[in-house]
């Protein structure tokens, strides 16, 4: 009982652990350039600021500035004394910091010595506008207010020097364009490390995913082991799916190649056995024994090309490589397909010439030219065209005047035993293997074969073999 109270816990704690959520790292990033964006603010502000920045007075500090004005005004009509007399009185000089700012300067007053630091002259360009909360580096200033003495016309403002600027102050003195600026730049730097955190596993799955699908069965997701959200757990399962699929697919080739090589042994006993018996057979039921060893031999050509594209397929066929002139294999090929386009009552029609000489497994290579070709005249109306071209590798094409293939088909051509339902039937003798074949040795020589339908109708394979550059 305690055993499985401990194992609940420890589920328990995996699910609730926030690491291994992607919302929890959302939430994180985003706090993190919230705050990151607000750092740099607060760093940025001690070093870069307006001068003067302001807003509107309101409120109760505008009518305390209106009643102060109005209480000079009373005291220099009433007591006839100087303005500079009633702002120096103890009563007024206790406040914070008044200044009577004049039309010309040198009979502009203070109630104290303003300390060194604090520019009053910034105030001059706000004596034409309301009551206004004016920003500075080193104070706050509230004003103006109008105070008409004897003396003339003064403008009252209360300030407020700043021992050391609030950060909200200084804040509001940046440029607006540097604000913007710095939470652009916080939040695209944070963004972009995070979004590069939630992209790369899931380009690597796209990478890997794309691989798998053409054919790469190695194909893996790199994914970093130590990753427990929700991508890495996906990135292990889709890796885990590759290796499974990779095992299931090996085996199933293996049992192919296995099961044909093991047939050949009784099939070479039949047809032995086929042979003893025509010997021994009257003539006149000598053509059952035609037909069996007809099918006997078509069977063995069979096993043959499953044994050929399993090899091929597993990269263990062994390659007879030398140097061959790609024109006299390419000859010998044509040799036998002006042969049988002639007696199909269809034209071969051969455009360029190879002058090459090729690294090659003769006989593959010729394998694979003379099973597109057959694959050509089997399913042309009237014309084949073979054209040959040369240039950094050596490129092939061969096209029919067909009813082509559907396109959804196209992909599907060069795998072992598909058949278009409507062209390729038993009743052609094809077996399914021979485009299977032609890929797969174009592949081991490191060249590529595709298919293509043309505008006007007709299939066309096209086979590029890379050149040796020695």
């Amino acid at each position: 009982m305690s055993l499985s109270k401990a194992s609940n816990k420890a589920n328990l704690k995996w699910l609730i652990h926030p690491k291994k959520f992607l919302f929890f790292k959302i939430f994180v990033w985003f706090w993190l350039t919230v705050i990151g964006t607000i750092a740099s603010l607060v760093f940025l502000s001690n070093i870069a600021t307006n001068q003067v920045s302001n807003e509107k007075l309101r409120g109760p500090m505008q009518k305390n500035l209106e009643y102060t004005a109005k209480s000079i005004e009373r005291s220099v009509t009433r007591h006839k004394k100087s303005v500079r007399d009633i702002l120096s009185h103890p009563r007024l000089a206790k406040r914070k910091l008044l200044y009577l700012n004049s039309d010309q300067p040198e009979l502009s007053l203070s109630s104290q010595v303003p300390p060194n630091e604090v520019d009053l002259s910034l105030l001059n360009f706000t004596k034409s506008m309301e009551p206004q909360v004016i920003f500075t580096e080193h104070y706050q200033a509230f004003g103006p207010i109008k105070v008409n003495v004897p003396e003339g016309l003064f403008y009252l403002y209360e300030i407020n020097v700043n021992h050391q600027t609030p950060f909200f102050i200084r804040l509001k003195l940046m440029p607006i364009w540097l604000k913007i600026l710095i939470a652009l730049l916080a939040s695209l730097a944070l963004s972009f490390v995070f979004s590069r955190s939630l992209i790369a596993p899931i380009n690597s799955l796209k990478q890997a995913a794309i691989a798998l699908a053409n054919g790469d069965l190695s194909a893996r997701a790199k994914i970093d082991p130590q990753r427990e959200d929700e991508l890495g757990v996906l990135g292990r399962d889709f890796n885990s799916m590759a290796i499974q699929l990779e095992r299931l697919l090996s085996a199933q080739k293996r049992l192919l190649a296995d099961i044909s090589h093991e047939l050949r042994s009784p099939l070479t006993r039949l047809k032995m056995a086929t042979g003893l018996a025509q010997m021994q057979t009257p003539e006149e039921n000598q053509t059952y024994l035609l037909r069996i060893e007809k099918e006997a031999n078509q069977l063995d050509k069979m096993i043959a090309d499953v044994l050929q594209v399993s090899r091929l397929e597993a990269k263990s066929q062994a390659l007879s490589l030398h140097k061959q002139s790609i024109e006299v294999i390419v000859e010998h090929v044509l040799n036998d397909a002006q042969f049988e386009a002639n007696q199909s009552a269809k034209q071969l029609i051969v455009n360029g010439q190879l002058d090459a000489e090729l690294n090659c497994d003769e006989a593959l290579i010729a394998s694979a030219l003379e099973n597109v070709l057959r694959n050509a005249i089997k399913y042309a109306e009237r014309t084949i065209h073979l054209t040959l071209q040369q240039s950094d590798a050596i490129y092939i094409e061969i096209s029919d005047d067909g009813p082509g293939v559907a396109p959804e088909n196209l992909t599907k051509l060069c795998e072992p035993f598909f058949r278009q339902s409507d062209a390729r039937d038993r009743t052609s003798g094809g077996t399914g293997l021979g485009l299977a074949i032609a890929k797969n040795a174009i592949i081991a020589h490191n060249g590529s074969l595709t298919l293509h339908n043309h505008q006007q109708g007709g299939l066309c394979v096209q086979i590029v073999l890379p050149l040796d550059k020695h």
